[in-house]
């Protein structure tokens, strides 16, 4: 920034305005008192159910199944690593590339059951319990009106 220049009229001792200090912020403040407001205390809204995460993921005998191999590829994949790592620790490249192919195998399989099986079977189970909901509503719905047309069908003769 450049310096200013002290021959500058603003900047002398001499031709300096005579200021006024701003009146304080206690002189801003109201001169009464403020009104009281009653007011009622809002109604809470009803509580609404939190729905856990188990709630929202579905299971199935089948998903449970397929989940467990997928645990147990994910411990094998661990145990890999450690294969994989005493290996280079003790210098042996045979056992560390081994337990290095076992560490990827596993979670290479563990990867395409999650993406490909699993997935599969919960979107499947997300629509099957979708359809169980709305089936409730179309079964009432569907049941009002074959009872009208049954009752409307009593009267006409079947030949």
């Amino acid at each position: 920034m450049a310096r200013r220049s002290p021959m500058n009229e603003r900047y002398q001792k001499q031709n300096a305005h005579a200021g006024k200090t701003r009146k304080s912020a206690s002189s801003a403040k109201p001169k009464r008192e403020a009104g009281t407001y009653a007011s009622s205390p809002a109604k809470k809204a009803p509580a609404k159910k939190k729905s856990s995460w188990s709630e929202m993921v579905p299971s199935t005998p089948e998903i449970k199944k397929w989940r467990r191999i997928w645990y147990v590829l994910l411990v094998i994949a661990v145990a890999g690593f450690g294969v994989a790592y005493w290996g280079q620790k003790i210098t042996n490249t045979t056992m560390a590339t081994v337990g290095f192919v076992i560490e990827l195998t596993a979670v290479g399989i563990a990867i395409a059951i999650d993406l490909v099986v699993i997935r599969k079977l919960r979107t499947e189970a997300i629509k099957e319990r979708a359809a169980g909901k709305k089936g409730k509503s179309v079964d009432k719905t569907s049941t009002k009106a074959d009872n009208g047309k049954a009752a409307s069908d009593a009267g006409k003769d079947p030949s």
